[in-house]
């Protein structure tokens, strides 16, 4: 893995966005929800979904230019659409909205259909914990997750995300998919040519598979199993009260790119300060963080720690780069070549590997 200045790999970003189609304010947050992913090593969700949302520009499906609308305003509820825009800038407005709203009624609702993926669902959960409050995002994918104990793909990996009100360098949060692993891990498992654990995935078989490849051929396994499951089937009926395509019928992020996906994206947003000061939450949740911490003193296990807080120690730690794997590298080697917008010097000699591939999913 080669680092590379955060700084330079947003701007050129942006403008890779800007010369596709987008207009810049939507480039703006596309770049930032990307960079966001790598610097907290969620590598799943970075840049390497940038040539993927180039291409879904350049042939339509996700609109160039796009408006939001109002399909229903019930005060702390409001239901969207979002014009099949890009998603990062669908979840910013949300995310927004839904604090707004929260100010004028303790909560706020915001379910959005025909939007597209919109990354890692911490960069709006984190804004909204900007905010003062706390916040909840879920959004659903392609069905690519089987039912419990195996078969065809049903649901998506139906990511849900948790943030609270406390200072960002401090704070716990949730972000995970209902499926054992993202299906970004398999993507890059298989651009690696490396095996994946027992219990990520099934074959078209419905039988356990240790191979990329035929795990994204297959389906990925529900997290906890039933309970995964059930979370999964549940985010798919909160985005439907929207009338947001379900898993099964949301267009495959890596499939056919001149069709927007039409998935579904719930922001909330909670005021901390309703039955309390928002010093006195911040200081109950700072306390249940001190506990855990204390959980595995004296014991030979690791550290215990509070969700969210390896990726908010990469964060702080990685000094202003993010880590991009040789495949990576390439894909934006070749995606600067055709958009017609060099690289900047920092990430001129990345090394590549031979031969350039581009993955479709």
């Amino acid at each position: 893995m080669s680092t590379v200045p955060v700084s330079d790999v947003l701007a050129w970003s942006k403008a890779v966005l800007v010369e596709a189609g987008l207009q810049p304010v939507d480039a703006r947050w596309v770049a930032e929800s990307l960079v966001f992913a790598d610097l907290r090593g969620v590598n799943t969700h970075g840049v390497m979904r940038l040539p993927t949302y180039v291409a879904r520009i350049r042939a339509g499906g996700i609109a160039r230019q796009h408006s939001i609308t109002v399909e229903a305003d019930l005060g702390a509820l409001v239901l969207l659409d979002g014009g099949a825009g890009a998603g990062a800038s669908i979840g910013v407005h949300s995310a927004d909205l839904a604090v707004e709203r929260a100010r004028t009624h303790g909560i706020g609702a915001v379910i959005t259909k025909n939007a597209n993926h919109f990354g890692a669902c911490s960069f709006y959960t984190n804004r909204i914990a900007d905010a003062g409050m706390l916040g909840i995002v879920a959004c659903n994918t392609e069905s690519v997750m089987c039912a419990p104990f195996g078969g065809a793909p049903v649901l998506g990996t139906n990511p849900i995300a948790v943030a609270v009100p406390i200072p960002a360098s401090q704070r716990p949060q949730v972000d995970m998919a209902t499926t054992t692993t993202s299906q970004g891990r398999l993507l890059m498992a298989e651009q690696a040519g490396e095996s994946i654990p027992t219990g990520w995935a099934v074959d078209a078989w419905g039988e356990p598979t240790t191979s990329a490849s035929e795990g994204l051929r297959g389906a990925l396994l529900p997290a906890g199993g039933p309970k995964g499951f059930g979370l999964a089937f549940a985010i798919d009926a909160l985005l439907a009260l929207a009338g947001a395509n379900v898993s099964t019928k949301v267009y495959a992020l890596g499939g056919d790119p001149s069709k927007a996906q039409r998935l579904g994206h719930l922001a909330i947003a909670i005021r901390a300060d309703g039955a309390q000061s928002l010093e006195d939450y911040r200081t109950e949740i700072s306390g249940l963080v001190a506990s855990i911490h204390a959980s595995s003193v004296g014991l030979n296990v690791p550290a215990a720690l509070a969700p969210g807080e390896p990726e908010v120690a990469r964060e702080l730690t990685a000094g202003g780069r993010i880590a991009l794997s040789p495949h990576v590298a390439a894909e934006l080697a070749a995606l600067a070549l055709s958009a017609g917008v060099a690289l900047p010097s920092s990430m001129v000699d990345l090394p590549v590997p031979p031969p350039l591939a581009h993955l479709e999913r």
